[in-house]
């Protein structure tokens, strides 16, 4: 009797967890497409393309045919007929304060995304002060002032490092000759910081004591602690190489010779549009494989489609440089596809 009892509430189980789900796939499958971060000094690119059907493959389709519209406030700026793949708006760089309108019409459907380029952070001083971490690695304290516009805004903190690598050689079948060879990398410093405007922002998602959301790897934040004042933010990072990756060793022994390196920290204002799509990209790549979890959808300004059209500005404050080994550019040539990275 109790195996027929363990039968039947196996079987509820199996069945009440069952969910019918509708699926247009037709709509679905000729979704169009629309990818184009923007901001001031860099021409505008636009992606365009077409959904495939999700039940077979996740390939990128190209639209044919149709024409596409830039506008900049409520001006037409360019159009073109037939847009597919990637589009450059050869001459035309967008500017702070205004506002930005893609139209695009293809097979009978109207895909339209606007956005605005939001003016440059104020930043009223940045100081530094070195500290070491209860691991004892010793790390940099920044702090970085903000005077905060009233309004509302979005901010976010990168914070990249650049490497001049030298690797030398010895060659024995040819007099003992040293050729030396130069490389150059480029990375993001992962960061660290207990500053509340970083850690709210997804504190509150979780509904769970022990789910407290994920990290705030994209380091950004609204202005909800300081609207229309001034605010200091703090933050951490490692001088010596934690946080960010390096492919070469170097060492008194080692070929290769660290000759400069540069850490520059961005202090670049978000469209409210690219801090909501970064916000829930995060959310989406955190909780999508979760059974436990509600489905977080990555954020969409795209009007009959999906995608994201959005823009920021980018305030580089300050830089903090090290030359370790005097050298001049004029007698160094970069090895090809040494332009690493890593962000």
């Amino acid at each position: 009797m109790k195996k027929y009892i363990l039968i039947i509430l196996l079987l509820a189980t199996i069945f009440s967890c069952t969910k019918t789900l509708d699926f247009d796939e037709a709509n679905n499958e000729t979704q169009l497409v629309l990818n184009s971060i923007i901001w001031p000094d860099s021409v505008i690119a636009i992606s365009i393309s077409k959904s495939t059907s999700i039940l077979f493959d996740r390939q990128v389709g190209q639209i044919t045919g149709g024409t596409l519209d830039l506008y900049e406030d409520g001006t037409l700026l360019t159009q073109i007929t037939s847009p597919t793949g990637h589009f450059y708006a050869s001459g035309i760089k967008p500017k702070a304060g205004k506002s930005y309108r893609i139209v695009v019409n293809s097979n009978g459907k109207q895909l339209e995304a606007e956005t605005t380029i939001p003016d440059q952070a104020e930043v009223l001083s940045i100081d530094t002060t070195s500290l070491i971490d209860v691991n004892g690695v010793r790390r940099t304290q920044y702090k970085v002032k903000i005077k905060d516009p009233i309004g509302d805004d979005y901010y976010r903190i990168v914070v990249m490092n650049e490497q001049l690598t030298q690797l030398s050689s010895r060659d024995y079948t040819d007099g003992n000759n040293i050729t030396r060879k130069y490389y150059y990398i480029t990375s993001q410093y992962w960061i660290n910081s207990e500053d509340p405007v970083f850690k709210s922002l997804y504190n509150s998602m979780g509904e769970d004591v022990i789910d407290m959301g994920p990290e705030n790897d994209y380091n950004i934040f609204p202005d909800d602690y300081f609207k229309g004042k001034e605010y200091s933010v703090q933050f951490q990072m490692s001088p010596n190489g934690y946080g960010y990756y390096n492919p070469y060793s170097y060492g008194e022994n080692s070929p290769f010779k660290k000759l400069f390196e540069r850490n520059t920290i961005h202090i670049q204002k978000l469209s409210k549009d690219m801090y909501n799509y970064l916000k829930y990209l995060k959310l989406y790549n955190h909780y999508h494989d979760n059974p436990f979890s509600e489905p977080v959808p990555v954020y969409s300004n795209v009007k009959n489609g999906t995608g994201i059209f959005a823009g920021f500005n980018d305030n580089t404050v300050s830089h903090f440089e090290k030359v370790y080994i005097p050298f001049s550019m004029d007698t160094i040539q970069i090895e090809e596809g040494s332009m690493y990275n890593y962000h």
